[in-house]
């Protein structure tokens, strides 16, 4: 049983997580960004005693801090912390604004960064502590050739960032015990993903879960996809 934070877990990838990792007997922390829009997450507490929710809104730095203050007073050690929240705009170059890019950033990279540091002192407490950032084959430099969307460059550019934030926290905060390693779970049929994406939500999450119970404890600072497999920065 581990103690696990997800941010972003009012749908999507993040809602099915808590529904699977509750379901497994973990004790789950899902933080979601407005209660107007958590109602399924906050009716799955009453299925699961094991799940807790809490508002945190990740673009603001004050509710980050507040959020985990509230945290640590009920739980002294976190083991796993999944940065899920993101957000997407489908826009190309030549289209997308800077207000769009300014938003993308903020929630898919500086809310990871706020969320992350301000959770390192339960971390530094938990067992095999493991930061794993939810990013995308898309945000991949090496394998831009081989994809070609055109649109989305926002969320592309964020999740190349994201991922270099990824192995800079692999690198730093390994003198905290702590590691950190991205995974993408594949194209979903979420809000973000569309109806055309190849997997169901379920399916991803299992594929992606299934892949983490696998991890050796040593492995840190790694890109991977859904399926186990690595993925080129």
């Amino acid at each position: 049983m581990k103690r696990i934070l997800i941010t972003g877990a009012s749908r999507g990838i993040g809602l099915e997580m808590c529904r699977q990792l509750s379901e497994r007997g973990n004790e789950v922390i899902a933080t979601y960004r407005s209660p107007n829009s958590a109602g399924t997450l906050l009716e799955l507490t009453n299925k699961y005693r094991n799940l807790h929710t809490y508002e945190l809104d990740v673009n603001s730095s004050e509710s980050v801090k507040s959020a985990i203050c509230r945290i640590a007073e009920k739980f002294t050690s976190i083991d796993l912390v999944f940065n899920n929240a993101g957000i997407l705009d489908w826009s190309p170059l030549g289209e997308v604004t800077a207000k769009s890019f300014q938003s993308i950033y903020n929630t898919n990279v500086v809310g990871v960064f706020r969320v992350s540091e301000e959770v390192i002192p339960l971390l530094t407490k938990g067992t095999t502590p493991l930061i794993i950032n939810l990013s995308s084959r898309l945000g991949s430099i090496e394998l831009r050739g081989q994809s070609q969307l055109g649109g989305a460059i926002a969320y592309q550019c964020s999740k190349s960032a994201l991922n270099m934030l990824t192995k800079q926290m692999s690198i730093d905060y390994a003198r905290h015990g702590i590691r950190a390693i991205a995974i993408s779970p594949g194209w979903v049929k979420t809000d973000m993903g569309g109806t055309e994406a190849k997997y169901e939500v379920s399916e991803s999450v299992n594929l992606f879960l299934a892949q983490i119970d696998k991890l050796p404890a040593s492995l840190n600072g790694v890109f991977l996809g859904e399926d186990g497999e690595m993925i080129p920065w």
